[in-house]
């Protein structure tokens, strides 16, 4: 998925929610398009120039580019960020009374980053993008309040940001005069959020707030690690003697073996996504370089892992393919109390032992 298809869908339904499991690029994505809905770089081809021309002409965007949808013509673009949290309120994202900070005595009425933005939607020739991280980290519907029956495309004020026969309204208080005004959003705001299904919410999405959302499903995605690292995916991995590009094709295809595995233990929406390879860089291009960097790798994979499964030692064994002859990893017997537990142990983990270790994930001799 491209920030283009965003834009587009952005433009056909007003508010796109970005959904899938941690690592899987959406918080990329949301970069890529706050930057091209602000800047407009990227959007329009290059501009020729025909010899003898006193200047450059710009090409006109063809009618399927991003450079000719509707937000993108408009002259004034301007992008809002916030990230929800447990302490987020509705005050923070419309108006509400506040105390005032500026010295002063008595409250003052604030306003937040929804109404901001659909404040700036509202002047001519402007258009706005609001982008919401980590949308059930908080409590999304009471931040919305009333306004998220409003937020629907065909429930917005005209072209002209005037009242139209479908508009919706609902009360805020009003920032100028303190007192309840009815009030509806413009449809040059534009709202596109992310959530990663996996996080515990602070209260629950229900199918009444979903439905006010293109949702938009992010799949781990393992062709960017295979491209920057040069893998050829149907090359042998061998026992011994690794190459650079060895290394990294192992580690690779561990991830995806270890995804497989998660999608039944726990479900698709708790994979790690291909982030964990792309956040960093290798230090250099030697193979100890590649061998230290996939340890480290390795770390934030084992950390997902064991979050998943915590307190569930067999679980964990049969992803890590614990008591494979290359495995770092045994499960073990131990006495406690009385009764007899399980224990997953493991041997030193470092630039020698990596390898087999991401080996030893792609086997199928797990007893």
């Amino acid at each position: 998925m491209e920030a283009s298809d965003i834009l587009k869908n952005l433009q056909a339904k007003s508010n796109v929610l970005l959904m899938g499991a941690p690592g899987t690029g959406k918080s990329k994505l949301m970069n890529d398009v706050a930057r091209i809905f602000e800047s407009g770089v990227g959007i329009n081809p290059t501009p020729s120039h025909h010899f003898g021309a006193a200047i450059p002409i710009p090409a006109v965007p063809e009618a399927n580019t991003i450079g000719a949808l509707p937000m993108m013509q408009r002259a004034h673009r301007k992008v809002f960020r916030t990230t929800l949290h447990q302490n987020s309120k509705y005050r923070d994202f419309l108006t509400g009374i506040t105390p005032r900070f500026d010295g002063g005595e008595g409250y003052q009425i604030s306003e937040g980053i929804l109404y901001r933005a659909n404040e700036f939607a509202k002047q001519p020739d402007s258009a706005a993008l609001l982008i919401v991280d980590e949308l059930n980290r908080g409590p999304a519907i009471e931040v919305f309040g009333g306004s998220i029956v409003t937020i629907e495309a065909d429930k917005r004020l005209d072209n002209n940001n005037a009242r139209a026969d479908n508009t919706q309204f609902f009360e805020i208080v009003s920032p100028e005069t303190g007192s309840y005004i009815e009030y509806a959003f413009s449809p040059h705001l534009y709202i596109l959020a992310a959530m990663n299904q996996a996080d515990v919410s602070v209260a629950p999405l229900d199918v009444a707030f979903m439905r006010r959302w293109m949702c938009l499903m992010l799949q781990p995605d393992y062709e960017p690690v295979y491209e920057r690292f040069g893998i050829q995916r149907t090359a042998g991995i061998p026992s011994e003697n690794p190459s650079i590009q060895d290394v990294y094709q192992a580690a690779a295809k561990a991830l995806e073996a270890v995804n497989k595995k998660i999608v039944i233990g726990r479900g698709a929406e708790y994979q790690l996504g291909q982030g964990v390879f792309l956040s960093t860089a290798p230090q250099g291009d030697t193979l100890n370089d590649a061998l230290d960097f996939v340890t480290d790798v390795w770390s934030m994979i084992y950390a997902h892992i064991e979050e998943l499964f915590f307190g569930e030692p067999i679980a964990m064994a049969y992803v890590l393919n614990a008591d494979h002859s290359g495995s770092p990893y045994s499960l073990q017997e131990a006495g406690f109390a009385g009764e007899t537990k399980f224990v997953l142990s493991h041997s030193d983990i470092n630039r020698d032992t990596i390898y087999g270790l991401y080996r030893s994930l792609l086997e199928e001799d797990n007893p």
